[in-house]
């Protein structure tokens, strides 16, 4: 089990999956503040940039993410097909 569903039990008794989605935005914002009481493993901060950095790159890093943001798309190799 991960450290993130070991302290979504522990706060909510369920896997961060099964909440809804103002629980997992307080959790998130818990996780962010680093305010997980029952929280073991890396620092809070550290995985929730992580999280954060690989949310981003999967939303906004790809051609399509680009055109929502009205940024060009300037590839050195342009990607055979999207994600």
């Amino acid at each position: 089990m991960s450290g993130i569903d070991r302290a979504s039990r522990a706060l909510h008794q369920r896997g961060f999956a099964e909440l809804d989605a103002t629980e997992q935005h307080d959790f998130v914002d818990r996780l962010r503040q680093g305010k997980l009481e029952s929280w073991q493993g890396p620092s809070q901060s550290f995985v929730y940039g992580t999280l954060r950095n690989d949310a981003v790159d999967v939303v906004y890093g790809t051609v399509e993410g680009f055109a929502r943001l009205g940024i060009p798309y300037m590839p050195h190799i342009l990607p055979q097909r999207s994600w």
